[in-house]
């Protein structure tokens, strides 16, 4: 039996052959958080009774299933995870490690069967199951003397506790990259004044409930995908108040290292404000909401570099 509270919990995916087609996971990563469940609507009818003041009748609707999980951003078996946020991945031999190189790609026909196992009072973990899972949207984030987190949004087309509770395994060279092990280099300079970072990836994943069924068809894109962003950092002159000002574009550059893995975020900006202001006693700082934009191609407006020992050929 085990401990009736959240340390007994457990979270894992794996990538589907077929949207909807569960497989058991067998991936598995430490989480902080999830509140993934279904909203299953309820279809009050609008006719009136004679004399009735209260519903007289209902039905259930839509069961769409939607939620967020947040993770720390770990240094190994996130490979396949990072395929499903952006849909485009490219493997190549770096030594004796991988370099997977993604880029905005088209996410039909990929999904991932996720399973968290929640525990209840009597210490029985229940076993909650999603087929047909969608990343809708996912953000990056770092700050100073914290850990860098990894928070995923996401879609699925069927729910089930049926499911048996996957036996849940780790790699032993799991470890977060930390704000330590970050830098951050704007048009091919190193900014030492970051106090925190943060990108945001829509992928405008929309649900699909049809006339027939209450579940979700596999959510697809319904509109185009934006990465944007913000900056923190000391005030410290008038560059990237006149990058804003002027509409001038830069490289972004975000690199995790911690001497064997590494995760590298390259991204073509413009930037949409704001000016410093004084409120207080404090040293001023300047918030920079930027959004990644090319006139070239998708890639070159954002892609993400992994190099680990996954040692995985594809995104499976």
């Amino acid at each position: 039996m085990a401990s009736p509270h959240g340390i007994s919990g457990q979270w894992g995916y794996v990538s589907e052959t077929n949207p909807g087609q569960a497989i058991t996971v067998n991936k598995f990563l430490p989480f902080v958080s999830e509140n993934v469940g279904r909203n299953i609507a309820r279809l009050e009818s609008q006719g009136k009774r004679a004399g009735r003041m209260v519903v007289h009748s209902w039905k259930s609707g839509g069961d769409l299933i939607s939620g967020s999980v947040e993770l720390e951003l770990w240094n190994t078996d996130i490979a396949t995870l990072l395929y499903h946020c952006f849909g485009g991945v490219a493997t190549a031999t770096n030594g004796a490690q991988w370099d997977y190189t993604y880029t905005p790609g088209d996410l039909t026909g990929q999904s991932f069967t996720m399973q968290v196992g929640r525990p209840d009072i009597g210490g029985t973990v229940r076993p909650f199951t999603w087929a047909g899972c969608k990343v809708g949207g996912w953000q990056l984030t770092a700050n100073v003397d914290q850990i860098a987190m990894l928070s995923l949004d996401v879609l699925a087309m069927t729910e089930t506790n049926g499911t048996a509770l996957a036996s849940a395994s780790y790699d032993a060279a799991l470890a977060p990259f930390v704000f330590t092990e970050g830098s951050l280099v704007v048009a091919s300079t190193t900014n030492n004044a970051v106090q925190s970072f943060e990108l945001s990836g829509d992928n405008a994943v929309i649900p699909r409930v049809r006339l027939g069924s209450a579940t979700s068809r596999e959510p697809l894109a319904n509109d185009m995908r934006t990465y944007d962003g913000t900056i923190v950092t000391d005030f410290e002159d008038l560059t990237a108040y006149n990058r804003f000002v002027n509409g001038t574009e830069s490289a972004l550059v975000l690199n995790f290292d911690n001497g064997t893995e590494q995760l590298v975020v390259t991204t073509n900006v413009r930037y949409d404000g704001t000016s410093p202001s004084v409120s207080s006693f404090s040293l001023l700082t300047q918030s920079l909401p930027f959004k990644a934009v090319s006139a070239t191609s998708d890639a070159a407006a954002v892609t993400v570099v992994l190099t680990n020992a996954e040692g995985l050929t594809g995104a499976a």
